[in-house]
């Protein structure tokens, strides 16, 4: 019953919101960021955000939390059982093979850096002016118990509230190939969300440790619902939203158009992942060169409600268009 109340009073606010000031009102919010010492903090009407976490100690650089709007709790998890090494909201690949690298792992274990690590160079606040926060960072794939390195990325993440029920993050990851590779077909890849076990659709079946407390759906833009349905669709986006601390939401992943290796066929799981991956479900090996360029945008939209309260479709199409 007290779950029941506190949707009803939720959604009578949105509703209330949209009555008082109508559609085309400007309900942005303010957004700021402060540099720490291993983290760059992100707030929105003054209230923590996410946080840009790149400390030397990770294995990759991460944003955890990823507050929900409404409910102040974080929509995504971090070090959570049965796959501790998903870290939230991040960016991670295994299996890359080169001449003297036989299993470059930048995924996981989480503490074994020497196997793969994706080293922070230079966190910084480019931009921060109340409407929008930019931040962004030069990394370094590195194996270190060789000293080879694999890439060299600059990644830059635009942070905006466009509405009390809605937050966007806007990824730009610009890569530089310095060693001939090749990545062989891994269920360990890429740009990636951990939800949280309250959110998750569930897996029962799997043991008590798999989510039993899931709530949740996944959907995507073809209208696909949960993991077998998703699993493997070459999907726009797909969004996993459930109720969280008394409110339904979520996060939604959209995948651009002009990335390389586009489209990245999806990897759902029931137990609260979700990654559109370009090197999964491949026959052969994706071989890349030295010097080869390659970029990738992904928006994450992070909201109350469903995916049609949200209106992720819009929001694709900004996006894209």
């Amino acid at each position: 019953m007290k779950l029941l109340k506190q949707s009803v009073l939720h959604f009578t606010f949105i509703a209330l919101v949209i009555f008082v000031f109508g559609c085309d009102v400007d309900t942005s919010q303010s957004v700021s960021a402060v540099k720490e010492t291993d983290h760059i903090s992100v707030r929105i009407e003054g209230v923590e955000f996410t946080s840009y976490l790149f400390g030397s100690e990770h294995k990759y650089p991460f944003f955890y939390p990823v507050n929900g709007p409404m409910s102040g709790r974080s929509v995504t998890t971090w070090d959570q059982d049965p796959y501790p090494h998903h870290s939230s909201l991040y960016v991670s690949l295994d299996h890359v093979q080169s001449e003297n690298v036989e299993r470059g792992n930048y995924w996981q274990p989480r503490h074994e850096l020497e196997t793969g690590h994706v080293l922070s160079r230079n966190p910084r606040i480019l931009e921060s002016n109340g409407a929008s926060v930019v931040v962004q960072d030069d990394l370094d794939w590195i194996v270190p118990e060789t000293g080879t390195q694999h890439f060299r990325e600059t990644r830059t993440t635009t942070i905006w509230a466009p509405s009390p029920t809605v937050r966007i993050m806007d990824f730009a990851m610009d890569f530089i190939v310095l060693k001939d590779l090749s990545i062989r077909p891994t269920g360990h890849s890429f740009f990636s969300a951990r939800m949280r076990p309250e959110i998750a659709v569930g897996c029962p079946d799997h043991g008590p440790e798999w989510a039993p407390l899931g709530t949740g759906t996944i959907v995507d833009s073809q209208g696909n619902r949960d993991e077998a349905e998703t699993r493997e669709k070459d999907s726009e986006w797909a969004a996993y939203y459930g109720e969280n601390n008394g409110v339904t939401e979520g996060l939604a992943i959209l995948q651009h158009p002009d990335n390389s290796y586009y489209p990245g066929l999806w990897v759902t799981r029931d137990y609260g992942f979700i990654s559109p991956s370009p090197f999964t479900f491949n026959e052969e090996p994706v071989e890349m060169k030295e010097g080869q360029n390659l970029s990738f945008k992904y928006r994450v939209v992070v909201f109350t409600g469903d995916h049609e309260t949200a209106d992720i479709d819009y929001w694709y199409r900004d996006f894209t268009e």
